[in-house]
């Protein structure tokens, strides 16, 4: 069953925001990235049991997985019964549990 997809307004600016980033020096990049993110969530509204628990963070439930081919990027999620819902697009250097803890 593939599940609805819900892409929360910080999480579009975040694949905004690295799309731009990776593209001041590889538009090419740029564009396998979006399109390697655009898949990635599918894969998970198809499957969202693919991601890993994020631990110690204020949003009971969250996972993530890493975009494919861009391993240092990864979608944090919520699973619902009928849909996927993308909280966060986050490089992996960042302190994303920092970052997670002020998401409701």
């Amino acid at each position: 069953m593939t599940r609805q997809i819900v892409i929360r307004p910080k999480a579009s600016d975040d694949l905004d925001d690295q799309f731009a980033y990776i593209a001041e020096d590889n538009m090419d990049a740029a564009l396998r990235f979006f399109d390697a993110t655009r898949e990635t969530i599918s894969q998970l509204a198809r499957m969202p049991g693919l991601g890993s628990p994020v631990q110690n963070v204020s949003l009971a439930g969250l996972r993530k997985r890493s975009v494919k081919g861009f391993n240092k990027h990864l979608i944090f999620y919520l699973t619902q019964d009928d849909c996927i819902e993308v909280v966060r697009i986050l490089h992996a250097a960042r302190d994303f549990r920092a970052v997670l803890d002020s998401e409701e």
